[in-house]
């Protein structure tokens, strides 16, 4: 178990990279359209983790789709910033059974995982979603050098977040307040 990305909401995909790039020197490559779902993303590999920049791509088939919908709504609610936060694992089908949520496949140009516990994670995002690729699918923050992702902050219950991970020991810093992803730590530096 490790924390494979964190997504940034963004209203549009490239005005979010150039604004990533500039400030941050982070350089996104890649991403496309994500079929079934109204949304669309960009990649920034991390060497060890990514960001995925997502956007709404198509309104109304975002609104058709949990994932998309969830993206919308945030973005009206708080325009930009981070959103979400994923975990790998090696058995995804487990992970939805000890949590008794359901799996979506998540597929763009050829490539595609297993994702569950999304609603809930975009409902509380001091809490993760998890993932596990198909075979053949390369981890997309693999190939970089940009220090991995370190740790993330959220703001939540301790005790929830333990459960949700299964008492699986993660870099997660939880402070008091109401549920946020509040930063994240790349290499030896932060994005908040």
């Amino acid at each position: 178990m490790l924390i494979d990305h964190v997504i940034l909401a963004a209203t549009d995909l490239d005005g979010a990279a150039a604004r990533l790039a500039a400030e941050h020197g982070f350089v996104a490559t890649g991403g496309g359209r994500h079929e079934g779902m109204g949304t669309h993303n960009r990649i920034v590999p991390l060497g060890g983790g990514y960001l995925e920049l997502m956007a709404v791509a198509d309104p109304e088939e975002a609104a058709a789709s949990p994932l998309g919908r969830l993206l919308a709504e945030r973005i009206a609610a708080r325009t930009e910033g981070l959103m979400a936060w994923c975990v790998a694992v090696p058995d995804v089908e487990r992970t939805a059974e000890r949590l008794g949520t359901e799996l979506h496949v998540v597929a763009r140009d050829g490539l595609s995982s297993r994702v569950t516990g999304v609603e809930s994670a975009l409902s509380d995002p001091s809490l993760p979603f998890f993932i596990t690729r198909d075979p053949g699918v390369a981890d997309p923050g693999a190939a970089a050098g940009g220090g991995g992702i370190t740790w993330v902050e959220v703001a939540g219950d301790a005790e929830r977040l333990a459960d949700r991970l299964g008492g699986e020991p993660l870099p997660v810093r939880v402070v008091a307040g109401p549920p946020a992803l509040l930063g994240v730590g790349i290499g030896d530096r932060e994005l908040r």
